[in-house]
């Protein structure tokens, strides 16, 4: 597309040219490449966006986990579109080139706040929901390694080292669950042992 076609989309038709940046982290790299991809390909397929450029960097490990973004020129029809693709697409920043002025309706504006605070009420309602989700999560995970501390201790592994490697958990990450059992009287301790109590 020509610096005059855009100029045209822009003035006459309403377009905002925009570069938008979406980032990706994750684990395998193989896997936010592909998430990458299938970003890019949606906006490439919504009629009321044309994309104009794209640059994709090659991922980077960081730790455990690895990274990768794309710049992305593009053009989105009307600002309603606009605000749209931000709230969908959730770039990680937005530059508006053109135009160099923004003028809209109140009805606009409204429309504009009340997509926001939709989105913020359904990430609210998400975080709520996964942090429920995570307190069962606890609890049951906890409910499984005391079950497997007895099981261990009905099999004759008595020893912190013997149970934590059955378990599968550190015998650092088992210190306090074999303090809350043993206060708790669901077992008991003598020497380096273990014991049901």
């Amino acid at each position: 597309m020509t610096s005059k076609e855009i100029k045209i989309k822009v003035k006459e038709e309403g377009y905002i040219q925009a570069i938008a940046v979406f980032e990706v982290v994750g684990s395998p790299k193989e896997h936010i490449q592909r998430a990458l991809q299938a970003h890019l390909d949606k906006l490439v397929n919504d009629k009321d966006i044309e994309v104009i450029k794209t640059h994709v960097e090659d991922p980077e490990k960081q730790d455990t986990y690895w990274s990768t973004f794309a710049e992305v020129e593009l053009l989105v029809k009307g600002l309603d579109k606009f605000t749209w693709m931000c709230m969908n697409f959730m770039p990680a920043s937005v530059e508006i080139m053109a135009p160099e002025e923004l003028t809209f309706k109140g009805r606009e504006l409204t429309g504009w706040l009340n997509d926001l605070l939709a989105k913020l009420h359904e990430i609210g309602v998400l975080s709520q929901q996964v942090g429920q989700q995570n307190k069962a999560l606890i609890k049951n995970i906890n409910a499984l390694i005391r079950n497997s501390v007895l099981t261990c201790i009905d099999a004759g592994i008595n020893n912190k080292s013997g149970i934590a490697k059955k378990v599968g958990v550190s015998e650092k990450d088992l210190k306090p669950v074999f303090e809350a059992m043993i206060k708790e009287g669901k077992i008991k301790k003598s020497g380096k042992k273990y014991s049901r109590k």
